[in-house]
């Protein structure tokens, strides 16, 4: 027997038995091992949760067999596909006859009989006994847990059946990303299970078991209710306070939570889950995180076996910027946790962090593989594969991302990045839309909106962008994005005061050297020849390593067009520059200031003044 075989029997054998947790893990190894056997997608219909999921199964296994009957019959039976009227008992046999039977005659069976009928009857039976075991699973389910599909399957996009409200994700070409997003992802209801780190058995309360059964459901509410009962009979129980601390946690009130887990540790010292549920809200808070490391540390020292507890510590490790550190963490926490979805996230942020984007890609993928609901893992998987080079490929899982999470700041900035490395500048665009309507007083995203604006020749949509970044923060980019915003919409006037602004904040010879290449242009456009040949001489002065080759041999190339072979020595001191009105031959933004240098006798005759080219772009 193959070791695919045996994994069936031992799936079936689970089944039947009721075991509908270890049917389902079963039957994820052999939809790993082929994906394309349509009777493993019916089983694993029978293990999952929700209506969503048997919906999905079923539908992978009428593709991969059009014509199989316990397929078609899970879906009429869920109202999603035609009814099969070969398969439908008519109605006036469905009618129970209460009447005493005629004697026995000689007469031919009646059409109820037939092997027509026959086979109705056994396929309503059969889809019968399919809703019972349905049922009965579902009632018998301990918590909450989504099906596990692995990611490496080469599965559809989106689910099809019209009832159920969808939402198209388009398939990416790449190899790296290959798998489903399916429609019922949500946080709330991950693979990756709420843990319960305790269970301590309290037979003389039944409020208690019916709060660890709402834990299970994630009835965080119900939790508090039930266990506040308990807890009146039972004020020495720390699993009581640990556990309300959890419910009001997972509700988002970690103000809250923490008074409940200072109680856990106030009754007992030793009780280390209620040090690391201590830690975790004061992270969610974002404050305290000295105390917050304490506590962790605390928690590792009580109990080492307590996985989560180095997970959480190394998440801390890489919020404060020691990925090394958080790597030696995740290794005690992956002894401990063996395939969590959790650990490969945080290791592959860690890896991706050190630049070893290799190894976060990989990360990123297993903790995909490991639980499709966790929506970090496509966050983290967009961002490797940017860092790869890989945009295109990158676009799908962030758009996956934001889908469900629409309130995350750095992913729209991440999107709107391999949109425009992948060339899609309109949609690069609508993401960074998004992103200042969440923060509309970052400068950088309005900088990085006027850069797209500028790549897009929208020169009047950059100049404002460039504009509120500048005024909301004076920076650097701001300030010279504004003024070559100006200057290639039309305004060198008003761009070349932005121009002299900008010196000030230009630190590097590589700023001096984008700031003397724009600004020369500015003072041809104004007709100021000396002052223009100035400035190209000052772009070509600055260290080699600092000037683009291409912006040197533009400035040779302006040079011998401005001045003439038989011109005397330009004198080395900057001309005096005196601001005086923009010539009214020029168009400009606002009330604009030109530029004009005082000039000797002896210059007007050596310098000629040709038409002036275009601005570079």
């Amino acid at each position: 027997m193959t070791p695919e075989e045996t994994i069936y029997e031992e799936a079936l054998t689970a089944l039947k038995s009721g075991d509908l947790a270890r049917a389902r893990d079963l039957f994820t190894r052999l939809l790993r091992m082929n994906q394309n056997k349509a009777e493993y997608w019916v089983y694993m219909s029978a293990t999952v949760e929700t209506a969503r999921e048997r919906t999905y199964c079923l539908q992978e296994a009428l593709k991969r067999d059009p014509q199989n009957a316990e397929a078609r019959r899970g879906l009429q039976i869920l109202g999603l596909h035609p009814v099969d009227e070969s398969q439908v008992i008519p109605l006036k046999w469905q009618k129970r006859n209460w009447e005493v039977a005629p004697p026995v005659s000689e007469a031919p069976l009646p059409p109820l009989m037939t092997p027509r009928t026959i086979f109705a009857i056994l396929g309503g039976l059969v889809a019968l006994a399919v809703i019972v075991v349905l049922v009965v699973s579902g009632l018998n389910r301990p918590q909450r847990r989504s099906i596990i599909i692995p990611s490496n399957l080469d599965l559809p996009a989106t689910f099809t059946p019209t009832p159920l409200p969808t939402v198209a994700v388009q398939a990416s070409p790449s190899p790296t990303f290959i798998g489903p997003t399916p429609l019922w992802m949500k946080l709330s209801a991950t693979y990756t299970p709420t843990p319960l780190y305790v269970n301590t058995p309290h037979p003389i309360s039944e409020a208690y078991r019916i709060g660890m059964r709402a834990y299970s459901r994630q009835d965080w509410p119900g939790v508090v209710n039930y266990l506040q009962q308990v807890v009146t009979v039972q004020p020495d129980s720390p699993d009581l306070y640990y556990h309300m601390g959890e419910a009001l946690r997972f509700q988002g009130k970690a103000e809250q939570a923490l008074t409940y887990y200072s109680q856990a540790i106030s009754v007992k010292p030793e009780f280390a889950p209620a040090y690391l549920g201590r830690a975790r809200a004061r992270l969610e808070l974002g404050k305290d995180l000295d105390k917050a490391r304490q506590d962790l540390e605390t928690a590792i020292a009580r109990d080492p076996q307590l996985g989560e507890a180095y997970l959480v510590l190394a998440q801390l490790e890489l919020r404060q910027d020691n990925p090394e550190e958080a790597l030696q963490l995740l290794a005690q926490a992956d002894a401990l946790l063996p395939d969590s979805p959790l650990v490969a996230l945080a290791r592959g942020e860690a890896y991706l962090a050190l630049g070893e984007v290799d190894a976060a890609l990989e990360q990123a993928q297993r903790a995909n593989t490991l639980d499709l609901t966790l929506l970090p893992a496509y966050r983290l998987l967009g961002a490797a594969l940017l860092e790869k080079g890989e945009a295109e490929q990158a676009v799908e899982p962030l758009e996956t991302y934001l889908l469900y999470e629409t309130r995350d700041l750095e992913a729209y900035l991440l999107a709107s990045r391999a949109y425009e490395a992948a060339g899609r500048i309109p949609e690069a665009l609508k993401a960074l839309d998004r992103a200042l309507a969440l923060n509309s007083r970052s400068p950088e995203i309005y900088i990085r909106r006027g850069e797209l604006y500028l790549a897009q020749e929208n020169y009047d949509k950059a100049i404002d962008d460039f504009k509120a970044a500048y005024r909301l923060k004076k920076t650097y980019p701001a300030s010279m994005g504004w003024a070559k915003a100006l200057l290639l919409g039309g305004y060198p006037g008003d761009a070349y005061m932005q121009f002299e602004a900008t010196k000030g904040l230009a630190e590097t010879d590589a700023q001096k050297a984008e700031l003397y290449y724009w600004e020369a242009q500015s003072l041809e456009k104004l007709n100021e020849v000396i002052a223009a040949i100035n400035t190209w001489n000052k772009l070509l002065a600055l260290p080699q390593d600092a000037v683009k080759p291409e912006w040197a041999e533009y400035a040779r190339q302006r040079l011998q067009v401005l001045v003439t072979p038989t011109r005397t020595p330009l004198p080395s001191a900057t001309p005096t520059v005196t601001r005086t009105p923009a010539v009214s031959s020029t168009a400009t933004r606002t009330p604009g200031v030109s530029a004009t240098a005082t000039r000797t006798p002896t210059l007007r005759a050596t310098v000629t003044r040709t038409p002036t080219p275009s601005p570079t772009r």
